[in-house]
């Protein structure tokens, strides 16, 4: 039986969208096939490591429970030896639990995970693991260089632009003549993040500020798109690397038939 490590939580500010992705939708199915060892790996907003059972449980999180777990909790440690082992202390003085990781599923939202960091140290430590790689994690979660290779590439993007936070502060008008060759209404983004953390719908330009202000505190680079009337959403996942293998075109259902 394979063991699979999902690691999740992390620094990031989409932490609770983490936690919530690794129980509902990685662990539980997971162990509803029978066919894996599934060991849970929380990484907590100060970057605390820890590996238990218990941490498989929404309820831990729910209930602020989740605190006191680690005040008493052993932090892992991580082995890199031929792989990765998942080593902490028991509570027998002198005992040392070990888990050889077959694969690791990454289930991190945003910085310090999902943008590639993670994908780095398990690929220098030759260890398997779901997803896509260092270079692909990097740019996709990077709104402004994402848009750069696609454009590169010939392939047809709305109307944005995009600027560091600091010039806000420094040349908040040629930022705002920048924004002002873009219609009505634009989405401002910081350029790192997902799960709509940050984001704002802007009709006007009496919202404008504000939008700025917030895209800025989350994040040191800001993009602002243009909004598409009558958008329709589709999701087309791609397996491989040098052969790929589109999956079914998705399209989201908007209301109940």
């Amino acid at each position: 039986m394979k063991t699979i490590a999902v690691i999740f939580g992390g620094k990031s500010t989409e932490h609770d969208v983490s936690v919530v992705t690794a129980i509902a939708s990685i662990i539980k199915p997971l162990e509803l096939t029978g066919n894996y060892r599934v060991e849970a790996v929380y990484i907590s907003k100060e970057g605390e490591w820890f590996w238990d059972d218990s941490l498989k449980e929404i309820e831990l999180y729910r209930s602020g429970e989740i605190e006191e777990f680690m005040k008493r909790a052993p932090k892992v440690h991580l082995l890199f030896d031929k792989g990765l082992t998942l080593v902490k202390s028991s509570q027998f003085a002198g005992r040392k639990q070990y888990r050889h990781i077959d694969v690791v599923f990454p289930a991190m939202h945003g910085t310090h995970g999902e943008d590639g960091e993670l994908m780095g140290l398990l690929e220098m430590a030759n260890v398997a693991y779901v997803g896509c790689g260092v270079a692909a994690s990097a740019i996709a979660m990077d709104k402004v260089l994402a848009k750069q290779v696609t454009e590169s590439a010939g392939i047809p993007s709305t109307p944005w632009v995009w600027f560091y936070a600091k010039d806000l502060g420094r040349n908040y008008q040629k930022v705002l003549s920048e924004i002002e060759k873009l219609d009505y209404p634009l989405f401002v983004k910081p350029a790192h993040l997902g799960s709509s953390i940050g984001i704002t719908r802007v009709d006007d330009k009496q919202g404008l500020t504000n939008a700025l202000e917030v895209a800025a505190h989350y994040d040191n680079k800001v993009i602002v798109e243009q909004g598409v009337q009558n958008l329709v959403e589709v999701t087309l996942p791609i397996i491989g690397n040098d052969e790929l293998t589109p999956a079914l075109l998705e399209q989201p259902l908007l209301k109940s038939e």
